[in-house]
């Protein structure tokens, strides 16, 4: 199941993810199970063109193809962006691997902004997106 624009689960997110998350102006997807809270993404800094994307799981294997496939259609599709940015901070290799392996291509660095060091900021093009080809299957969602 998933839930849209729960602030407690927008904050859970962004801690996690090392970024805030702004209940007025930023979007959270969340995928809930037995009310419990799996992970989700919350995006910020829509432009119109682009659109920033943290992601942050709780519990193994959170991100099923349900919950990748809402997670790059709502940008991609629903709002119409060209690109999606994701940043990561260089002292945390693992997100970084898991954010290549996803699709996302390095586009910058940028030195000192995180008290460990860099961040690389990190982007996707709609036609570099895999994940828009799923089908998702068990899509059920819950308001607040």
């Amino acid at each position: 199941m998933f839930r849209f624009n729960n602030s407690v689960d927008g904050m859970a997110i962004a801690a996690k993810a090392g970024a805030i998350y702004n209940a007025s102006c930023d979007m959270c997807v969340a995928r809930v199970e037995k009310g419990e809270l799996y992970g989700g993404v919350i995006y910020s800094a829509y432009t119109g063109a682009s659109i920033c994307i943290h992601m942050a799981g709780f519990k193994p294997r959170w991100a099923n193809k349900d919950m990748l496939w809402v997670a790059f259609h709502y940008p991609f599709v629903q709002l119409g962006v060209k690109k999606i940015f994701g940043q990561v901070g260089v002292h945390r290799p693992e997100v970084l691997k898991i954010d290549l392996q996803m699709g996302f291509k390095p586009e910058a660095v940028i030195k000192d902004v995180y008290l460990e060091g860099d961040m690389m900021l990190l982007s996707m093009y709609e036609a570099d997106c895999k994940w828009l080809a799923l089908k998702p299957s068990n899509l059920v969602s819950q308001k607040g």
